[in-house]
């Protein structure tokens, strides 16, 4: 595991936080079993100098979710680190277009994770996925499942994920408002996942950065639990302290119910 990698495996531990930075972004990250479970099956992966950030949020019995999300951050942050350890030495490095590079990576995942769910062990796990290959001022991502990438920007919150949810697809059809959804009683039905079924499609984003944009990547068991305007209000009450955020998010979740594993990333730009 690689030095600069912040990751919490503990199924029982409190919101465990750790920080790490370099000249144009500071991350911190944390992640929590929440009230109700007994194991945390999120995993994540965060490394600053490289800017690659991978979050997976696993599903399926005994310890097949952890093992699925684990595949995935494996997986997919080794091919990132390679890319941006490798620099433009074209010799050493597939020269793949970054939006393409998330893709595969996450298709090489998604082929694991689905040969191991063969197994009647670990049958039927699965996991989302959201990984970024943050360069320069640029932001790549690719997703799939329900876990959220949000841009927090002069004090305004946007959602720049979508969920492969059928939720989802109420919400665009409109039989329910996003308001009203959180109140439908719906429970997460994914339409994309991790290894359930020999292929995936993903979704890519891309965003340009201006000076103190913050990145927050989280599971479900965040977003679920912590409406919109709190992860805002929270993100201006703390001011750019992204340790203290966090933890305070975290917070959030667990007394709003903290029904499912939580976990955030924080990663805050600076200009140089």
């Amino acid at each position: 595991m690689h030095d600069d990698t912040i990751q919490d495996d503990s199924a029982t531990h409190p919101a465990h936080t750790a920080l790490s930075s370099h000249s144009r972004f500071s991350v911190v990250a944390a992640s929590d079993c929440g009230r109700r479970r007994k194991v945390n099956q999120d995993r994540y992966f965060a490394d600053t100098h490289a800017g690659v950030i991978v979050l997976a949020d696993g599903m399926g019995g005994h310890n097949s979710g952890e093992l699925a999300a684990q595949i995935a951050v494996d997986g997919v942050s080794s091919r990132l680190m390679q890319r941006a350890a490798a620099g433009s030495d074209k010799a050493r490095n597939d020269d793949l277009p970054i939006a393409s590079l998330l893709t595969q990576a996450l298709d090489e995942a998604n082929a694991d994770i689905f040969t191991r769910g063969q197994d009647a062990e670990h049958k039927g796990m699965g996991t989302t996925a959201i990984a970024a290959l943050l360069n320069g001022a640029t932001l790549h991502a690719a997703h799939v499942g329900d876990s959220r990438l949000y841009l927090y920007r002069r004090g305004e919150l946007q959602q720049l994920s979508r969920d492969h949810s059928r939720l989802q697809e109420l919400i665009d059809e409109g039989f329910f408002t996003v308001r009203d959804s959180r109140r439908s009683g719906i429970g997460h039905v994914l339409t994309r996942a991790l290894g359930n079924a020999a292929s995936v499609s993903s979704d890519a984003i891309e965003c340009e950065l201006e000076d103190e944009d913050v990145l927050l990547f989280c599971s479900d068991g965040l977003s679920d639990l912590v409406d919109d305007w709190q992860i805002t209000d929270t993100l201006g009450e703390c001011r750019g302290d992204l340790a203290r955020t966090c933890r305070k998010l975290i917070d959030h979740a667990n007394r709003n119910g903290g029904t499912d594993n939580i976990t955030a990333v924080l990663a805050r730009y600076e200009d140089a």
